[in-house]
């Protein structure tokens, strides 16, 4: 968690010369995340185009770009498109599938998330941010017990690294004052 110190040394290591773009976009996405975990989003969206530039179709780069994008309420159609193309790479992997659900509850297009959604948690049934989002999309769709019981899983298995416990906290008193 030392974000400053790995942005110094990946920015010494895209300043070699001799680096192959095999390893280039790597380092152009994890110094991405880096800045991403400092809150300096600008810097972090132009590591990741860059690292795109690079690979146009890692799956990764496209999750992480368009999650942070979808979070900033900017960019859905692209987004979408990107985490399409992501899913078709990596079928897999929950967190991108996480990503495109999201977006889709984002763009309210409401029972798309929750086919897919629930796709996450039949893959990682653990993964508390998954768990939160499945209980926001529940509870959009009117299907309020299922909801808290999602949030109920989310903060139980939550980890502190997860930063969803105090918003999952809020969304049971709210649910439990009716």
């Amino acid at each position: 968690k030392q974000y400053n110190k790995a942005v110094e040394f990946y920015t010494l290591l895209v300043e070699e010369e001799k680096i192959s773009n095999e390893l280039l976009w790597q380092i152009y996405y994890k110094r991405g995340i880096c800045y991403e975990r400092l809150n300096q989003w600008r810097y972090a969206e132009t590591d990741f185009l860059k690292a795109l530039k690079i690979e146009p179709e890692q799956p990764q780069v496209l999750n992480y770009l368009a999650y942070g994008w979808i979070e900033k309420n900017i960019h859905f159609e692209k987004s979408i498109k990107m985490l399409e193309i992501a899913v078709k790479k990596n079928p897999k992997s929950h967190y991108i599938l996480d990503s495109l659900a999201w977006a889709h509850y984002k763009k309210n297009n409401l029972l798309k998330a929750v086919k897919i959604m629930e796709k996450v948690i039949e893959i990682a049934p653990g993964e508390s941010i998954s768990l939160d989002h499945l209980g926001d999309i529940y509870f959009s769709l009117g299907r309020k017990k299922e909801a808290y019981f999602m949030w109920i899983q989310a903060l139980d298995l939550a980890e502190p690294d997860d930063n969803i416990s105090e918003s999952v906290q809020i969304k049971l008193v709210k649910y439990e004052a009716g």
